[in-house]
């Protein structure tokens, strides 16, 4: 229903009756990422790991919310970990597909792991997810293979809802121009002091 506060505050009731309990701490980890605050949700899937160290629910929650605050070196280092737990889940490998793809940080990025993991997130899907389409894009971009970033990239514009379809174009215009698409999330200070 997107009432994250309520919920968020229902589930902190239940840790604090019992701070040991990590399935507690990792679903509220992943109501605190939902609702934005990345910061407040890192804080909780690093306590999840303190508990239940290699828990790869808890490493890919840290990570899209190291993504979300704009960490992307951090966030590599965990997708990586649950990647190995996790091979088939397509939102974990496009979401490592794209840091990888797009990040602003050289050392972050690298395009051929990005095509091979953003390739195998497609096929996961069956190739009807435009924005692992577009994932895919931004990882052909960043290896220099303009002409399938654009191939890939069209068909994430003709696949997309409207809501989607402007954010697209423009990472098809990039293409066209033969630039790489770049991106940083970052967390307001309003949102991480929430």
């Amino acid at each position: 229903m997107g009432e994250f506060d309520e919920a968020i505050s229902q589930i902190r009731k239940l840790v604090e009756k019992d701070s040991n309990n990590f399935l507690w701490k990792l679903q509220l980890a992943i109501y605190l990422n939902a609702a934005g605050r990345s910061q407040d949700a890192i804080d909780q899937f690093s306590q999840v790991l303190r508990l239940d160290p290699g828990n790869p629910v808890a490493f890919r929650g840290r990570a899209d919310a190291y993504l979300n605050a704009g960490r992307h070196a951090e966030a590599v280092e965990d997708y990586d970990r649950a990647m190995t737990a996790l091979p088939e889940d397509s939102s974990l490998l496009n979401n490592f597909a794209w840091v990888l793809a797009t990040s602003p940080d050289d050392a972050v990025r690298d395009g051929k792991r990005a095509v091979k993991i953003g390739s195998k997130a497609c096929e996961l899907t069956d190739h009807n997810q435009a924005h692992i389409l577009s994932t895919l894009a931004a990882a052909y971009a960043e290896t220099g293979d303009f002409e399938s970033a654009r191939q890939w990239s069209k068909k994430a514009v003709d696949l997309s809802e409207e809501a989607m379809k402007s954010d697209l174009e423009k990472e098809l215009e990039s293409y066209k121009k033969e630039k790489p698409w770049r991106e940083r999330k970052e967390e307001s200070e309003e949102d991480a002091q929430l």
